[in-house]
């Protein structure tokens, strides 16, 4: 064949086409700039679509420009980028939402407004009005369009990002707990009432234990719930109604390895904790002092079940019920010997078990410490409860009414091992589940004491 018949070929099309995503790919996601020169890229594309060169060549260059942190290059290339956008293709909006959030990270409003008012134009961006703009954050956009670890300096980069990202609070109670310090602490709450007093609405005493458990579960919970939340916020905004259940959930896997892109894989997570939370080889520093801020709070605050957070529903949580999904068991110590009402709960949670042969059970459970515990599998807390005080435990153990006919024991053997989905699983929360039952037994709780599901006895298969 001759070279224009080669050319005319849907195979050759196909070629260039995978070309052209080959070294975007390289460009936006590997960074290939920062080991490969570049001209022998730029050259590729003028040979394969040299009618979309000046578009691909202009945007790529300022996509290098920035990582190299010269945003006054990047301004100038994504412009040239800009007037050739119309034969960008699949690639617009991807391009069109870089532009628009450099220029609205560089405060250049009316530069911004040109690429989204393009996008607008085509019809792949709403409409902006005052609104807005209010709500648009420009430097977690910046952020999350050019991840930190396209920087060719990253750690510059990262400095950067940790810097935009750091919140600006005057409260000067929340600076002391945020920075996980006591002494400041206990300077800011001189002549405040802490037990009226709110951060945001919220309680002191109930801040600093949430801050602490965030931090205590290190950077990696954060960034895994971070993708989960980021995941189901972009699903809640999507209308998937026409769309067939298969579709759907491509979609949901789509858009779920999307945030990680965005959040785990470049380095953008770790930048947000370490904004709002503290670096890692703070962590355990931070801890220490949060500890003595905690214990400061429980001793001056009157009631420290007085503050409920509200969930959905008529559900609610305390201080206690906080500290006890987290498995703060320091926090949940020193809350006791306050005083707090094991026995207190708010609302009720729907539970209830599917068999095999179809039948099903459900009941209800109290919002309450003991099942809160089992719930979160907060088992260092759990078992200094019951060893420790067994006695105020007693109570819960063989407590049922006809709304909620559950121990906690069989809670825990359902919550256990009747949840395992494999053979491994089941034997090592069979392990769990061992060494508890007598520690149940110690509190309080029967084995034949019978339930909607059963007795723990025969649940456990005891003769």
């Amino acid at each position: 064949m001759k070279n224009k018949d080669i050319e005319s070929t849907l195979e050759y099309t196909l070629a260039k086409e995978q070309t052209i995503v080959y070294i975007y790919e390289s460009v936006t996601k590997d960074y290939i700039y920062k080991t490969k020169e570049m001209e022998q890229f730029y050259e590729q594309i003028k040979d394969i679509v040299p009618s979309k060169s000046d578009f691909f060549i202009n945007w790529f260059k300022g996509f290098v420009e920035v990582a190299k942190n010269n945003f006054d290059e990047a301004k100038k290339l994504y412009n040239c980028a800009l007037d050739k956008v119309s034969v960008a293709d699949e690639y617009t909006v991807a391009f069109l939402q870089q532009g628009f959030a450099l220029f609205m990270y560089l405060s250049e409003k009316k530069a911004a407004e040109k690429f989204w008012n393009y996008g607008q134009k085509e019809g792949l961006f709403a409409k902006t009005d005052s609104k807005f703009f209010e709500t648009f954050n420009p430097k977690e956009q910046f952020w999350v369009q050019f991840a930190p670890n396209m920087f060719v300096n990253k750690e510059e980069a990262f400095s950067m990002a940790i810097k935009d990202y750091k919140k600006k609070i005057t409260d000067k109670v929340q600076i002391a707990i945020e920075k996980a310090d006591f002494k400041k602490f206990s300077s800011a709450i001189k002549n405040i009432d802490l037990n009226t007093y709110k951060i945001a609405g919220i309680s002191p005493l109930y801040y600093a234990i949430q801050f602490k458990g965030t931090l205590s579960s290190g950077k990696n919970k954060f960034i895994q719930d971070l993708v989960n939340i980021r995941t189901q916020q972009m699903l809640d905004n999507l209308d998937f109604s026409i769309l067939p259940e298969a579709k759907l959930n491509e979609c949901r896997i789509t858009i779920f390895h999307q945030m990680r892109q965005t959040y785990e894989k470049s380095g953008l997570g770790e930048i947000m904790f370490s904004a709002y939370y503290a670096e890692e080889s703070q962590i355990e520093t931070a801890i220490k002092e949060l500890n003595k801020i905690i214990k400061k709070l429980i001793e001056i605050i009157d009631d420290p079940n007085s503050f409920v957070m509200k969930l959905e529903g008529k559900m609610g949580t305390t201080a206690l019920f906080l500290a006890a999904e987290i498995d703060d068991s320091e926090t949940v110590k020193s809350l006791l010997d306050k005083g707090c009402d094991v026995n207190k709960f708010i609302g009720y949670a729907k539970f209830g078990m599917n068999y095999k042969d179809g039948k099903s059970i459900k009941t209800e459970v109290p919002n309450s410490l003991i099942y809160r515990l089992i719930n979160f599998s907060s088992y260092k807390t759990l078992k200094m409860y019951l060893t420790d005080y067994s006695h105020l435990a007693k109570k819960s153990m063989t407590e049922k009414t006809e709304k909620c006919n559950i121990t906690p024991l069989v809670y825990m053997i359902l919550n256990t091992i009747y949840n395992s989905k494999n053979e491994a699983e089941y034997n090592e929360k069979k392990k769990i589940l061992d060494s508890f039952i007598p520690l149940f037994q110690q509190a309080g709780s029967v084995l034949d004491e019978n339930t909607a599901f059963g007795t723990a006895k025969e649940l456990l298969g005891l003769k």
